[in-house]
């Protein structure tokens, strides 16, 4: 008998059963009045919330109430049954440092990215005036809108965040058609449960094409003229000219002929010597033949096309990043251009017999080599659940995802530099040449920037297998996307490879 009488007036004291108000007025419609010092403005016990709320009974106190225009919400209220708030992020809001639960009516909601801190419930699907489950309507729905990131990140609760309180979020009864290529993400040290809801992702952003150079390669120095004839007993040839190309390699116009009294040099060849047709120096001035002019330097061989993007990419705590195919090689440099021959002098050209005749000019140097094109990006994948480090689960939930997008093709590469003039040789008066330097040779141009792979398209992706529990989800899959296109200068192409579907991917570290 007295264990009766204590039971009962446990009960006559607590305000949450016996209807007093709570979090609302006292004097507020539907709520009884209080007596005296009888009715205590407390919110129930959370063992309390707790049992109500798996019973689907919506107690003030338990958490915040959230309803759009049907069911009178508006962000001035204080989240109550009777003053529910109008918008997510105001719920959320004070969640933080409230009960760490939002109870939506089946309303439609605009947001944008939704950030939860884990430990705070999103719980949807109850009629927005008598906060029951509908059945005709019995989940609410988010319109995601202007933004192209996820639609829900449950990150890691802060220290300011006291209705997070067990660090684990329950997210149900929710649609959440995402309008970016992921539908949830779960950030590390977070913990998630996702029941009866509806995810989707839109289908994933083609990779970005090789973005083009913005500067281009410098063209080859013109050669050096040869001394004048009579001017010195060997009189000196143009000096070679040196290209010193971005990429370490040279090309270097060939050294004009030196001039002297009784004979003349030969012009120095062009450099690199690899390039076909071999070419030489012009010839210096013999008995039976004057001098000859620098052959022109042959043009650089093109590069090649970089490498395709390949991988699945990597998961990131905002979402997902992936690599690029690879930039294409050099082009080589243009060979320089042939030094042309020097001339005689001595006694009947110049007057004196020690004197030599005028020097050839040097060749110009060939122009560098072009920068291959930068690399397509791999194209965004298209994916329903991204969980890092964390502990989802996920049960009686459907999971769509779209296409993955394009993989991008590969960049345009930099033509190579144009040859520098060959120089004119050194004169007396006007009347007396030695041979010009050859013109360097055009500098190849690079190869073609490697394309992107195709986008994937995955149900859920993941870090840790352990962490992981699906029960009762079904995942419908989009197209996965195509390989980017590169080009090849024997007029072939080369593609990336496509993506790829899968219901579940483990992604690496």
């Amino acid at each position: 008998m007295r264990k009766t009488t204590a039971t009962t007036f446990v009960l006559l004291l607590s305000p949450w059963a016996t209807g007093c108000g709570t979090a609302p007025g006292v004097n507020d419609p539907g709520v009884t009045p209080c007596e005296g010092t009888s009715c205590e403005n407390d919110p129930p016990p959370e063992s309390v919330c707790i049992e109500h709320v798996a019973a689907d009974i919506l107690d003030d106190g338990c958490g915040v109430f959230l309803a759009g225009n049907y069911g009178f919400g508006d962000d001035r209220n204080p989240g109550t049954k009777a003053a529910p708030v109008y918008t997510v992020a105001r719920a959320i809001e004070l969640t933080r440092v409230g009960r760490g639960r939002v109870f939506l009516c089946n309303d439609g909601f605009e947001v944008g990215t939704i950030r939860v801190p884990s430990g705070v419930d999103l719980l949807g699907g109850f009629h927005c005036r008598n906060w029951v489950r509908d059945p005709r309507r019995p989940r609410t729905e988010f319109n995601h809108r202007g933004a192209l990131g996820p639609l829900v990140i449950v990150e890691p609760a802060g220290p300011a965040d006291s209705g997070a309180a067990d660090g684990v979020s329950t997210i149900a009864d929710l649609d959440m058609p995402s309008r970016g290529s992921v539908g949830v993400l779960a950030q590390s040290t977070t913990a998630v449960e996702i029941l009866r809801s509806e995810i989707s992702a839109n289908g994933g952003d083609g990779g970005q094409p090789g973005k083009d150079w913005e500067y281009r390669q410098p063209d080859g120095p013109d050669g050096m003229f040869g001394g004048d004839a009579c001017s010195a007993a060997v009189v000196a040839g143009g000096p070679a000219v040196v290209n010193r190309c971005e990429n370490g390699v040279t090309s270097t116009g060939g050294k004009g002929g030196d001039g002297r009294a009784d004979s003349a040099e030969d012009g120095g060849d062009g450099l690199p010597a690899d390039l076909l047709p071999p070419v030489h120096g012009g010839i210096g001035e013999q008995d039976n033949r004057g001098c000859e002019g620098g052959s022109s330097g042959g043009p650089g061989a093109p590069g090649t096309v970089g490498a395709p993007g390949k991988g699945i990419g990597r998961l990131t705590e905002t979402g997902w990043e992936g690599d690029t195919g690879g930039e294409g090689t050099w082009g080589t440099p243009g060979q320089g251009g042939d030094g042309g021959g020097g001339r005689r002098g001595g006694l009947a050209v110049c007057g004196e017999a020690s004197k030599g005749g005028p020097g050839g000019g040097s060749g110009g140097g060939g122009g560098c080599g072009g920068r291959g094109g930068r690399g397509g990006a791999n194209a965004y994948p298209s994916i329903g659940i991204i969980a890092l480090h964390a502990r989802v689960t996920v049960r009686d939930t459907k999971i769509t995802t779209d296409f993955g997008g394009t993989g991008g093709n590969g960049g345009e590469p930099q033509d190579g530099g144009r040859g520098g003039r060959g120089a004119p040789d050194g004169t007396l008066g006007n009347q007396l040449a030695a041979c010009y330097g050859g013109r360097g040779g055009q500098g190849g141009p690079g190869g073609y920037g490697g394309p992107g792979r195709g986008g994937d398209s995955i149900g859920v992706a993941y870090l840790d297998e352990d962490r992981l529990t699906l029960e009762g989800v079904t995942i419908e899959l989009g197209q996965p996307g195509e390989g980017g296109t590169s080009w090849n200068y024997d007029g072939s192409t080369t593609v990336a490879e496509s993506g790829e579907a899968h219901e579940t991917l483990r992604f690496p570290e």
